[in-house]
């Protein structure tokens, strides 16, 4: 079900948390939902268990997940998913713009670039 490509430069762990994310914030993983297993997905991505059971853990310590005494982990339901992970790209996004700014991006170039993201690109 996960998308993880044995990356030197991230770790399985992270790969997971990070797919789960995108998962959810793209609704393909809705509230409610139940994760794979520990061991089916350790067992499809040949990794330990260990490994998947503490990216689980770290996704429940976020709040993107919620796990159920021997029934699994879940998609936190109520939305708090998705704030979870709204959350989290609004701190990347203030840090990446405080870099930018001590960097000497200035505001005109930044504002460029959201108009390119977000598609207003000439609509002024």
């Amino acid at each position: 079900m996960f998308n993880i490509k044995l990356d030197p430069n991230e770790s399985i762990h992270d790969q997971i948390c990070n797919e789960v994310g995108r998962l959810i914030s793209l609704g393909i993983l809705a509230p409610d939902e139940k994760l794979p297993a520990v061991r089916e997905t350790a067992k499809e991505l040949g990794i330990s268990p260990n490994t998947v059971q503490k990216a689980y853990a770290s996704l429940e310590k976020s709040g993107l997940i919620y796990s159920l005494p021997a029934k699994g982990s879940y998609v936190s339901s109520g939305g708090k998913a998705a704030e979870v992970i709204k959350s989290g790209s609004m701190d990347a996004l203030r840090d990446a713009l405080r870099n930018a700014s001590e960097a000497g991006v200035d505001r005109e170039t930044v504002e460029g670039l959201i108009n390119e993201i977000y598609g207003k690109k000439g609509k002024e």
